[in-house]
């Protein structure tokens, strides 16, 4: 069993470390758990408005796996703890995510690293400018439903989606709103380009563009 845990890249598409989960899964005849962590530590150095746009995309993500008979398992907490106790819930082969060069992603995979290390479960940060194993990135997913498990017979409890004002710890954006077709320009890029990391980042977000071909990785 892979675990692979989606962190800024929520797509299954171009995903370097959900291929690597894939071609590992098809070659030991096992199965992809897909897992998402709310992590307070991002949510309360984000802003309203990029935070609503990573629920946008969390709920097309999970209807993504859901329309191939799985689900995408939701927690809410630190994903210190969280990340390990489902590895060991689902007696796991191993843990895949992409690799993120963020401050505060790298102290998070330390983190990780050491709770993953302690309990014994193996892991992989597939770095997202290489291709992963078998040049898979670039290799589509012919059946997903082959090699997704069913989360809800795992015996995995995971959570909706969450609305915006569920999340209380989440700040109003304090931009301020000007009108004008350069200033929308503006917004829209910051959007695009990853407000929900906007204020915990030291090197710039790469763009994510949605996804428009149902083709997988």
């Amino acid at each position: 069993m892979q675990l692979h845990w989606h962190r800024r890249n929520l797509r299954t598409r171009s995903n370097p470390a959900l291929s690597t989960a894939f071609a590992a899964a098809k070659r030991d005849d096992s199965r992809v758990v897909p897992l998402f962590v709310l992590d307070d530590a991002i949510l309360k150095r984000a802003d309203a408005l990029g935070v609503a746009f990573m629920l946008g995309s969390l709920r097309e993500l999970r209807g993504r796996y859901r329309d191939h008979g799985s689900d995408l398992v939701i927690r809410h907490g630190d994903p210190t703890d969280i990340v390990g106790r489902v590895a060991e819930a689902l007696d796991v082969d191993r843990v895949v995510w992409n690799g993120d060069h963020s401050r505060l992603a790298r102290e998070r995979d330390r983190a990780v690293r050491r709770s993953l290390t302690r309990s014994g479960v193996p892991y992989a940060s597939v770095p997202s400018e290489r291709r992963p194993e078998a040049s898979a990135a670039t290799t589509p997913v012919d059946d997903p439903e082959s090699y997704l498990a069913d989360a809800a017979t795992l015996g995995i409890d995971t959570e909706p989606v969450p609305r915006l004002s569920d999340l209380g710890a989440v700040a109003a954006d304090s931009t301020p709103l000007s009108v004008g077709t350069e200033s929308a320009r503006k917004r829209l890029d910051a959007l695009s380009r990853g407000t929900t990391y906007r204020r915990c980042d030291d090197d710039p977000p790469s763009v994510e563009r949605r996804e428009t071909s149902p083709a997988w990785v």
